[in-house]
């Protein structure tokens, strides 16, 4: 499951992006990178935290207590491998990738209802406009 961010658009923003100073590039793409570190930190605090209100099951080896999340809830986490996959990326400028290449990844989030993708990229849509109108304000 990826999560990929890039400043695109109608051909005049492009232009425009184009013929900008090199500090308005710098700071968009400061922007768009602090965005996806963001997005990291964000989907990890999700599963990290909960809440969880599903199943509560007991498990061994090792010997543990697991509460599952609900539907609807981010997915609990039980041994840190889903929490730990979540990855960033820089792989152009102005472009931040989030990721995970867990087979179960995607299956949590669409088909058994476990958002944590969605729900993150969501929440932080406004805060990346809001860094994009900063970085480019007047410039355009």
């Amino acid at each position: 499951m990826t999560a990929t961010f890039s400043i695109q658009g109608s051909a005049e923003l492009q232009k425009a992006l184009d013929q900008v100073s090199i500090e308005v590039q710098a700071k968009v793409n400061k922007a768009v990178r602090g965005t996806g570190l963001e997005l990291r930190r964000n989907i990890k605090k999700a599963i990290s935290s909960g809440p969880a209100s599903g199943v509560t099951y007991k498990k061994y080896s090792p010997r543990r207590t697991h509460t599952a999340s609900a539907e609807g809830e981010a997915p609990m986490s039980d041994t840190g491998r889903l929490v730990n996959s979540i990855l960033f990326d820089q792989p152009a400028p102005m472009t931040a990738t989030v990721s995970s290449d867990l087979n179960y990844a995607a299956l949590l989030e669409f088909t058994l209802n476990r958002p944590y993708f969605r729900t993150s990229i969501e929440n932080i849509a406004p805060k990346f406009n809001a860094r994009l109108e900063r970085a480019i304000k007047g410039v355009l």
